[in-house]
Order: C-alpha cells, then structure tokens, then sequence
C-alpha cells in the first residue's frame, strides 16, 4: 500500500489501493446483528496510524465502536463530514455462489456483502481523505471522516449515540453520506446521476393478536392467526395513493427531456398532472418509481404456533412502513388501524420518524452537481429522494446539509444485490468512484 508522501493518481495506482483496501475490509463479518463493528474500527485505526492522522473511537456498548479522524482546516468553513456506515446486512453463505465474506477479486469484480452496501463508498471516502493528507492541503474547513457502527438496525449505536453524547465532535456544516448514485438503462442514451436530498419517513410497527387455543382438527372460528393472515390482507390490497411532494417534481422535471411523455407537466408545471402521467404510463410497475411517489407497507416476518396440531393462542407481524416528506407518522397508523378493521389487533411502535430533506439550493449542492457533470458528462444529474432510510435523517433533523453521493454507475438490476445475495462491485466503478469522490472532497474543502 503507498503510504506517506504519495499522491492518489488516476490509474492503476488508485485501482492498487482501493481494491486491495475494500477486499480487506469486506473480509471483515460485520453482519448487524450483531454488528462487530470494532474490528472494522481497528482495521481504519491501523491505516491512521501509518499515515500518522490523529483518530478517535466511540464505543457505545461492548463491540459497538465507531470512528472519526480529522484533518483540521482554517476554520473558514463550517466542517464537512464524510459519513459511512461499516456494519452491513446479514449474509446467509448457502445462498451465495461465492463467499460472501472472502472479498474475493474475480473477473474484474471485487466480491462480498458491502460491496455496494456501503463498503466501497467506505473505501470511496478514506482515499479521498487521505488524498488531502497526503498532499499536505490545508482545508478551509476541518475535514472529518467519520466510519460508524449500527446503521443497518437504526443507528441506535451508532450516529444517534454520537450525536447525543458527544455533539461537540459532530459539528458540521456538511455532511456526505450513502444515498445517490448513477443509474444507466433508466433514461435512452443518458446515464442518470442521482444525489440524495431526502429521504423517506421510517414507520415500523408490531401487531400482535391472541384468541383461544384448540386442536388444529376442530377449527373454532377464533384462529388468532387466520385473524392476523385476514387483516394483513384487507390492509395490503389497499391501493396506497400517487402524491407529488416537491422532491418528486422536481426529479421528473430533470427527466423531462429524456423521456417524452412529461411533456405536459413541464408545460404546466402541476402535480397533479405528474401524478395522472405516472400513473397512466406504466411507471407505477417500477418498484423504485413507486416508493418515491407513494407511502409503501410491506410485512417483512410473521410468527404463529409451535405445533402442527395446535390452534395458536398468539400471533404477531412486523411492518415496514415508509412514508413521504410531509406524511404525519401518527395519522399513517390510524389508517393502517382503520384498514385492519380488527379492534382485537395490537399495534406496537418500533421505530418511528418523519421523513427529512435538505435544501437543493445551496451552494454545496451545486458544485456537488458541477463535479458530476464534469466527469459524466452526457448524465443528467438530479437531486431525488431515497425510498429507504440512512443515517442522514439524525443530521438533517439537526438542521446540517446532507446529501447522498455515490459517484458509480449501477442498472436496475444492480440494485438487488442491495441486502441481496452475490454483492459484488466493479473494478471500473470502483476506480471511477474513488477519483470522483476524491475530486469532489478537494473541491469542497479549498473552493
């Protein structure tokens, strides 16, 4: 690995490095449940070390530990924080065709859970960091790079401990996180370059529902479970209503020129004829289309009985709610009351918080778009909102600029691999990512 005194160059140098730091890091279970994040703390300490940048871990709880190492700036702007997550989804092996855990390097592909998910934008930051400290920059700004325990179940250990506990070290003016990233095959001849300025609302919720036991070959009417299954039917089957929030306006009038059929809403600029436009042509069978446009509800585990031949007594569901800017979390749960139309079902909070946006008119978020522009030159770059939920929200909510950036380009079917099975990330993209990232952080801390 180059070391101090070295400048990050395009090329095969870039490619060296990244590579054989994400394969090391992928290396590292850091499944969440349970997390192990310390390792992957110690993994970033050990480089600091050698490129003698002073750091500092957090632990929140036994193995919990996040990490922030800083380059101190003139001051003359508010911080800016490069924000990533090293925990990642769970990885069930016999699913893979590959060791999810081996950061295998193959046929121009670096392999593993985190890949995409954010390991490489993990990658992505640091050399972007270390490219300010190798070239002895002085910022205009403290620099801090900031690798966090705990996104994955909520960040509950992880940014929301940080942010509570030790405030003072999280000052910012800016934040770059997960969230945007280029799409190709979505639009004709253009790839689509997306930065995160929203995301949606995170509403899980329990139901839980008894009745009175029996044999599974006397059925009583009063199956507690079959109660739970005809709830949960009467509330999927209800059709969850297209709203245009103005995130969403303003995504689809950047894809105007590229696709055709938004020519009446960029003539009137209303939307409601952007939501009669989505749902007549077809878009609403895209599943990323349909969660920016509308408040989504899936049932994501259910648990019930313990015998073939016994009628339960208890049955319980978990919900995955996520709802759009503006939505009021707790008028989401009266629906969802009013559509199980069962008085004899519980509904239990989880984990519940309103959606969060940062302005698109900010100086930042221009030279963000200036940057991608200059090295995706045919994109068409567009602020949009992210349909999951990441450690964003904690920052926006204290009122800091944040935006997702991921300078890679993915399909569609890229983005199954997302908490899916066979994550891999490309050799081109990773290199790419790296020196766009790496262009991007050099102009945020010296413009």
């Amino acid at each position: 690995m180059k070391r101090e005194g070295v400048t990050v160059k395009p090329g095969e140098e870039v490619t060296h490095e990244a590579v054989g730091l994400l394969s090391d890091y992928i290396k590292i279970n850091t499944s969440n449940p349970p997390g192990n994040e310390a390792e992957a703390a110690k993994f970033f300490a050990e480089i600091f070390d050698k490129e003698g940048i002073e750091y500092k871990t957090y632990e929140s709880k036994p193995g919990r530990v996040s990490l922030r190492a800083c380059i101190k700036g003139t001051g003359q702007n508010k911080p800016l924080i490069l924000l990533n997550h090293m925990d990642v989804a769970p990885a069930q092996s016999e699913e893979w065709s590959f060791d999810p855990f081996g950061g295998e390097v193959k046929d121009g592909f670096i392999h593993g859970r985190g890949a995409l998910d954010m390991k490489s934008q993990g990658i992505m930051e640091l050399l972007a960091f270390l490219h300010i400290s190798r070239e002895r920059i002085t910022p205009n700004r403290d620099l801090i790079f900031l690798a966090v325990a705990d996104e994955e179940e909520g960040g509950t250990w992880g940014v929301k401990y940080l942010l509570e506990h030790h405030c003072d070290d999280f000052q910012a003016g800016l934040v770059l996180n997960e969230g945007g990233f280029g799409v190709i095959g979505l639009i004709p001849n253009s790839p689509l370059m997306m930065i995160s300025t929203a995301e949606k609302g995170l509403c899980w919720l329990k139901l839980h529902v008894s009745g009175p036991p029996g044999h599974g070959s006397m059925p009583h009417g009063e199956n507690a479970l079959e109660k739970l299954i005809q709830a949960l039917n009467r509330l999927t089957v209800a059709d969850q209503p297209v709203t245009v929030t103005p995130i969403v306006a303003e995504y689809f009038k950047q894809l105007g020129a590229a696709w055709e059929f938004l020519g009446p809403f960029l003539k009137d600029g209303q939307p409601e004829t952007l939501a009669q436009i989505i749902q007549g042509s077809g878009l609403l069978a895209m599943p990323p289309i349909s969660a920016i446009v509308r408040n989504t509800i899936s049932v994501t585990s259910m648990n019930a009985g313990a015998k073939a031949n016994v009628i339960p007594t208890r049955a319980e569901a978990v919900l995955d709610i996520r709802l759009l800017p503006g939505q009021d979390p707790q008028k989401i749960i009266e629906g969802v009351k009013e559509k199980l139309a069962d008085g004899n079902i519980k509904i239990e909070s989880v984990s519940v918080n309103r959606a969060t946006e940062s302005p698109w008119d900010t100086e930042a978020f221009r030279l963000i778009r200036e940057v991608l522009l200059a090295h995706f030159p045919q994109a068409i770059v567009t602020p949009s909102l992210l349909f999951g939920s990441s450690d964003s929200r904690f920052f926006r909510d204290r009122g800091v600029p944040t935006y997702g950036v991921c300078p890679i380009l993915v399909t569609m079917d890229d983005a199954r691999m997302l908490h899916g099975i066979d994550e891999k990330i490309s050799v081109e993209n990773l290199t790419a990512g790296t020196m766009v990232f790496t262009d991007l952080v050099r102009r945020l801390v010296t413009t």
